[in-house]
């Protein structure tokens, strides 16, 4: 996932910096980290609250800004709940499936295991025949190797 900021430049005169001219301050707002995008806007709520009707944001609906930062935030927790559940789940799939790092196609009663004894058994069935693999699902790849000399391996 690539970063996203919004970029707000302010350009501002110091003259007790003689020769120094402008500063160039940046302030980033990070799209891509929700997280850290709501921090930011609970802090920037509570200032706002603290301040009362002397916050310089009051011109704004924070009423609503805070309603969708609370919805936002509540969101996200169900959405990691939601992740951490998907993801215990996928594992108890690999298990199924003998996709496990623990497991390989020997693992016995695995969809992996019962699979490899089955294209197996069909291609001793169908020995000259391979192509008849797919019927059953399997993708067949046939190659034509060429006739060369023999070598003999030392």
């Amino acid at each position: 996932m690539v970063a996203v900021y919004f970029k707000f430049y302010v350009f501002i005169f110091n003259s007790k910096k003689k020769g120094m001219g402008k500063e160039s301050v940046k302030v980033e707002i990070s799209v891509s980290r929700p997280d850290e995008l709501t921090k930011i806007g609970d802090d920037v709520l509570q200032k706002h609250i603290e301040l009362g009707k002397d916050s310089p944001l009051i011109g704004l609906d924070m009423e609503k800004f805070a309603q969708n930062l609370s919805d936002g935030i509540a969101k996200r927790a169900e959405a990691k709940k939601l992740h951490e559940k998907a993801e215990l789940l996928n594992q108890q799939a690999g298990i199924s499936l003998g996709t496990d790092r623990s497991q390989n196609a020997k693992t016995p009663g695995t969809i992996y295991s019962t699979l490899t004894s089955a294209r197996d058994i069909l291609l001793g069935t169908y020995k000259g025949q391979e192509r008849k693999l797919a019927e059953w699902g399997f993708d067949v790849v046939i190659n034509d190797v060429p006739n060369g000399p023999k070598t003999k391996l030392p």
